[in-house]
């Protein structure tokens, strides 16, 4: 087992699984908060194999739905008091998986994440910490990821009902029956716009045996190991972004100055931004375009890097991911590439999170070849 042992791992931890959510996944800042304050308490903090887990042991999946606009995480209190009740949990994953669990009439035996991304990695790690129980070092999706339905279990078809969700207000919804995981998406997400932008849900309550055909492995040792390499570049007075090219096996795909956002909040944070290029990469333009995430990306003018490849946003300084929320006109950023996983290197991963999923007619080409090509 993989246990956080201080401060410094919680850092490292975050950085990495921020860093592979291609710019999206969420802010972290209240997950780090529980998490600290959980190491501070002496809680066992960390993930196991899936290989630990016997085949018969139920995983259950947690996730947040919703947006990563800014005002999601702004504070809302006259609202809440509007609708007479403020805030009942601060970790509403526990919520979640007990109304999951009352549901089907069973236990969870531990806890496996939809993805891997800065709000959600750290909140289902600290819903472990609440729960006690044991978190898989899997998630189905290898990196962040805006929609239930662009992950390994659509890929599959895997049963996700009942859908168990508990928003912070402890308002709760279970849905018995949708006729597909991209219903039950659009429903999560309705459910989270009322409740100012996040609703915890828990679902997919399965055997591990199944969990182990579609799960990708090792993810949060993969961030843990990221996020540890860039800070330890940092301290030794080397390049950071160079240090985090190295840990995905990528590429430094752009560095360049922010010339224009767009974006507006439809349940998902969704727009474009153009980047002007700065040294070797000067008289060069990229266009990016994200639906929370950056999925799509086109270079002077030509169609480039797209999902299920990983395109993110750092700070060229300190190798730090950025968020699509919090970027600015103006603003300096490195763009990192890293290849997908092999369970999206298919032609129905390419179909579950290719630029047609995202409704651009274009053709899916790897990001190894794309560069290579330069």
């Amino acid at each position: 087992m993989t246990t956080l042992m201080n401060d410094v791992d919680v850092q490292d931890f975050l950085r990495g699984a921020d860093f592979m959510s291609a710019s999206g996944g969420g802010d972290p800042e209240t997950e780090r908060k529980h998490l600290l304050a959980d190491v501070a308490a002496g809680k066992k903090l960390g993930w196991r194999p899936l290989n630990d887990f016997d085949d018969e042991d139920l995983l259950v999946c947690c996730c947040y739905s919703g947006s990563i606009a800014p005002e999601t995480f702004e504070e809302q209190q006259d609202k809440e008091r509007e609708l007479g009740g403020g805030r009942v949990h601060e970790r509403p994953f526990t919520a979640a998986v007990r109304l999951l669990e009352d549901q089907i009439g069973k236990r969870a035996s531990g806890l496996v994440s939809v993805e891997m991304g800065g709000i959600n990695g750290g909140a289902i790690l600290a819903a472990s910490s609440a729960l006690e129980l044991p978190l898989a070092d899997a998630d189905y999706a290898g990196r962040a990821i805006p929609e239930l339905n662009a992950t390994a279990l659509n890929i599959h078809d895997a049963p996700i009902l009942p859908f168990a969700c508990v928003d912070h207000y402890d308002n709760q919804v279970v849905v018995h029956g949708s006729p597909s995981l991209a219903w039950t998406e659009r429903i999560g997400k309705y459910l989270a716009l009322s409740a100012f932008g996040l609703v915890a849900c828990a679902f997919a309550a399965l055997p591990v045996a199944r969990v182990r055909e579609m799960a990708i492995e090792g993810t949060f040792t993969d961030a843990l190991r990221l996020g540890a390499a860039i800070r330890r570049a940092r301290e030794a007075g080397e390049d950071p972004v160079a240090a985090a090219v190295e840990a995905v096996h990528g590429w430094l795909l752009f560095q360049g100055t922010i010339t224009n956002r767009d974006w507006s909040n439809i349940g998902y944070m969704q727009g474009r931004q153009t980047l002007s290029g700065v040294g070797e990469f000067a008289d060069h333009e990229l266009v990016v375009w994200f639906l929370n995430e950056n999925h799509v990306s086109w270079l002077d003018g030509k169609p480039w890097v797209t999902s299920p490849d990983v395109i993110e946003f750092c700070d060229p300084k300190t190798g730090e991911p950025l968020t699509n929320t919090y970027l600015e006109v103006g603003q300096e950023v490195a763009v990192v590439g890293a290849r997908r996983r092999d369970a999206f290197d298919s032609e129905a991963g390419i179909a579950t999170l290719g630029p047609k999923h995202f409704g651009f007619d274009l053709p899916f080409q790897g990001i190894e070849a794309l560069v290579d090509a330069l």
